[in-house]
Order: structure tokens, then C-alpha cells, then sequence
């Protein structure tokens, strides 16, 4: 991930695996086996990481990750104007192949809502997960409808995190 997506900042934290709550495996590994689900990427029902940053980064051409997770450092201003921006842009999907019909959602216009009329960035933290959640869904709505501008990163002994990919990513990542 680091090789191909550092650039962008959309590096990702290896899981501590000395951490009790991988002693029977990853808990997304556990969610997978307790739902019959198979981490093989050619499995017609399949579990997959993966992983917001790199995927918006590709999706929306962006030179660098859009910062709107809370970290040290980052204002509540320059959050909510991220944060925002990230739901503009997820709205843009619309017209995309596959869309991303999420206006006509009230569960989306809510969250949108909420991230404009936020007065703190506790407010913003909790929507953080919910904007994650339809990123996550949309690369895996993406990546069954465009197998081919997608990729593994990692190793199965490791961890593999499933990224959509421009054709210049691809060719940099099957060409190292």
C-alpha cells in the first residue's frame, strides 16, 4: 500500500497482530468465517479489506487524500470543510458506472445535514464512520461491476487490501 499509494498519504497502519483481539484471527477474518464468506478474490461469495484512502484517491483523480478524519493538528473548520467536500463528491457518483444513487437517500441526506449544521468535532467523528461505510460498499459495487480496474495489495499470509486502480496504477503496481 505504502509503494503504490504513499504518495497520496494513503499509506495504512499494519494491524497489531500482539493486540487480544487477532488471538483467533483478524475480527474481520472471524465476521467472514461466522458469515460463510470466503477471502478468496475469485470466490463468487467473498469477503474483502479494503480501504478508503487509496479508492477515493483513484475515484476522484485527487492528488493527495481528503483529510477529514480527525487527527492532532486539524481544526474544526478545516474538518467539516473536508468532510463535506467528501460528500460532495460521493454525491458526483451519480452519474458514474456504476452509480452511486445516494440523494434520494434520507439516511444520506441526513448525514450530510449533520456534517453541515456540526458545531464540534465530536460531531464530525461520528459521521466519519458512516461516509467510510459508503465508500466501502461502493468499491465493492465497483469492483464486481470492473474486476479488471481493481487490485490486491498484500499477500493472503499477511493481509490483502482490495484497491480500485487507474490504469497507470495498475501498470506501476503489475510492472514494480
Amino acid at each position: 500500500m505504502s509503494r503504490n499509494f504513499g504518495r497520496y498519504g494513503a499509506s495504512c497502519h499494519a494491524a497489531n497482530t500482539a493486540n487480544p483481539s487477532f488471538t483467533n484471527g483478524s475480527r474481520a477474518l472471524r465476521l467472514a468465517d461466522a458469515l460463510a464468506l470466503d477471502v478468496i478474490p475469485t470466490s463468487s461469495r467473498r469477503a474483502a479489506e479494503v480501504y478508503p484512502h487509496p479508492a477515493l484517491v483513484t475515484f476522484f483523480d485527487l492528488p493527495k487524500i481528503l483529510t477529514y478524519k480527525h487527527k492532532p493538528g486539524r481544526d474544526f473548520l478545516h474538518l467539516q470543510s473536508e468532510l463535506l467536500r467528501l460528500i460532495t463528491l460521493l454525491d458526483s457518483l451519480a452519474d458514474a458506472a456504476p452509480p452511486l444513487l445516494l440523494k434520494s437517500s434520507p439516511e444520506w441526506q441526513a448525514i450530510r445535514s449533520a456534517a453541515e449544521s456540526a458545531t464540534r468535532k465530536s460531531h464530525l467523528k461520528r459521521l466519519e464512520d458512516a461516509v467510510d461505510s459508503v465508500v466501502c460498499a461502493y468499491i465493492a459495487l465497483y469492483t464486481t461491476t470492473h474486476p479488471t480496474k481493481t487490485r490486491l495489495l498484500g499477500t493472503p499470509t499477511t493481509g490483502q487490501i482490495l484497491v480500485p486502480v487507474t490504469p497507470t496504477q495498475a501498470h506501476q503496481i503489475d510492472h514494480p
